[in-house]
Parts: C-alpha cells; sequence; structure tokens
C-alpha cells in the first residue's frame, strides 16, 4: 500500500475557522452516513469500495463508542470526510478526504481539525499521505516514523 508517515499532534489548541462557504457537521444518521461513505470512496479514493451502500461501513458504525465523523459541504455538496476513534487514550484520526476540486482552500484541514479536537484533553495521531503531511505538520503533528503497510482483500 505504500510507506506512510505516523504522526503524532499533542493535545489541546483550537483550529482556524474554516474556510469561507465551508459547513463542517457531524454525521448522525444512516443517510448521513450514507453520503461520508461515497464522498470518502470518490474523494480518497477507495476504489475498492465503490458501489456498496454506506461506502462499505453499515449504519451500526453510529452507535460505536467514541467514533466520530463528520462532512464539509460548500454549498450544500460534500466536498470532504474526516473521522475520528476516541478509545485508549487519544483521538485515532482516520478516514480524511477531499474532492480534488475543493483542495487547496483548507477544507481538509478544516474537517481534520473537527478529529483532532474530538476530545481536545488527548493527543491526536494518524498516518497521513506525502500530499497530506505538510498540512498537518502545519497543525501542529509532528512524524514520527514511516512504515509499511500491505493491503489484501480478506
Amino acid at each position: 500500500m505504500g510507506h506512510p508517515p505516523l504522526m503524532l499532534r499533542p493535545p489541546g489548541g483550537e483550529g482556524p475557522p474554516a474556510p469561507a462557504g465551508l459547513e463542517v457537521t457531524p454525521v448522525t444518521t444512516a443517510g448521513e452516513l450514507e453520503e461520508f461513505g461515497s464522498t470518502l470512496v470518490e474523494a480518497f479514493p477507495v476504489p475498492q469500495l465503490a458501489g456498496r451502500p454506506y461506502g462499505g461501513y453499515g449504519p451500526a458504525l453510529l452507535d460505536v463508542p467514541g467514533w466520530h465523523m463528520w462532512v464539509g459541504r460548500i454549498d450544500g455538496r460534500a466536498v470532504a470526510t474526516a473521522a475520528v476513534h476516541v478509545h485508549a487514550g487519544i483521538n485515532d484520526v482516520e478516514w480524511i478526504s477531499t474532492r480534488p476540486e475543493a483542495r487547496g482552500r483548507g477544507v481538509g484541514a478544516a474537517v481534520t481539525w473537527a478529529a483532532t479536537l474530538a476530545d481536545p484533553t488527548l493527543p491526536a495521531m494518524l498516518i497521513a499521505s506525502d500530499a497530506g503531511q505538510p498540512v498537518y505538520e502545519r497543525m501542529g503533528y509532528l512524524r514520527l516514523t514511516r512504515f509499511t503497510l500491505w493491503y489484501r482483500d480478506r
């Protein structure tokens, strides 16, 4: 799959205001989860999940303790996603995606801030892409190491 950087951000702080025209909202319903999943599949991209309802994640995900998701919308259209699993003393940031037409405007950073500060008393950790690493560094994330990830179908 690649050799991504593992990054850590100390607890606390606050993110900047969202870019003009961007609305970042939590995912709380099955319909919003389906929108989240389709946006993630198209924006990340995750082609192996294309065509699956909810992007391959069922509505039970909404009830997992500590699991939170956000969608970023411009003019009502979902253009970005972020998720976090708050557990074991950390904000485990996941599923950051931004559609190509919304990149370079702070949209990805805005949804990442929502996940990063889900519990502002805890540090946050994520696995970055090479393209995302500079964004996360500007947010105060520190690169700890690179490691190799493999992917295979179950």
